[in-house]
């Protein structure tokens, strides 16, 4: 039985003030206003969208993200991309670390497991910067970031006044 209210969510990377200022300073100095900007308090990596998930699931997806939390690991941050067809423009790693994939993949079987539905688009780790974009021409290429990954959360998407994303529990890496 469910209680029939919900919130939707996704399991993404958190990063600290650091990540969020060095993005927000790249936002700052290479978007127009013209653009929908990320606001630099919903910047995070998803790992997996779950969509509208009812209250009463709330246990088994904590559970589930506390067997999987790996150890501490990094990602470099070194590349600008650019989705025209949804027109967001998105920072990412040039080179995917393992440790990231496999944490993908355990909270893929997980939520599989438990019956959520997965999305069957291959994984490309990003962090959305804007929307709205049209095309990525003129922009300076991002310094290489490095993003020493600490923290696992569980988040709900809100509508609304931004910052838009809210973490409702998470899991520190250690």
């Amino acid at each position: 039985m469910t209680s029939g209210h919900g919130k939707r969510l996704f399991f993404a990377l958190w990063p600290g003030d650091e990540v969020r200022h060095a993005l927000f300073h790249w936002q700052t100095h290479n978007l127009s206003a013209s653009v929908r900007w990320q606001h630099r308090a919903d910047l995070h990596m998803t790992l997996h969208f779950l969509g509208q998930v009812d209250d009463d699931r709330l246990p088994v997806l904590k559970s589930l993200a506390a067997d999987v939390v790996p150890a501490p690991f990094s990602v470099v941050i070194d590349r600008i991309g650019h989705w025209p067809k949804a027109r967001v423009l998105w920072a990412g790693p040039t080179s995917v670390p393992g440790s990231l994939l496999d944490l993908h993949a355990q909270l893929e079987t997980g939520l599989r497991q438990n019956g959520f539905e997965i999305d069957a688009r291959s994984y490309r780790p990003h962090l959305t910067l804007a929307r709205h974009v049209d095309d990525d021409e003129g922009l300076r290429p991002l310094m290489p970031l490095t993003w020493p990954v600490r923290k696992l959360a569980l988040v709900e998407s809100r509508t609304g006044d931004a910052p838009h994303y809210h973490p409702i529990a998470h899991w520190p890496l250690d």
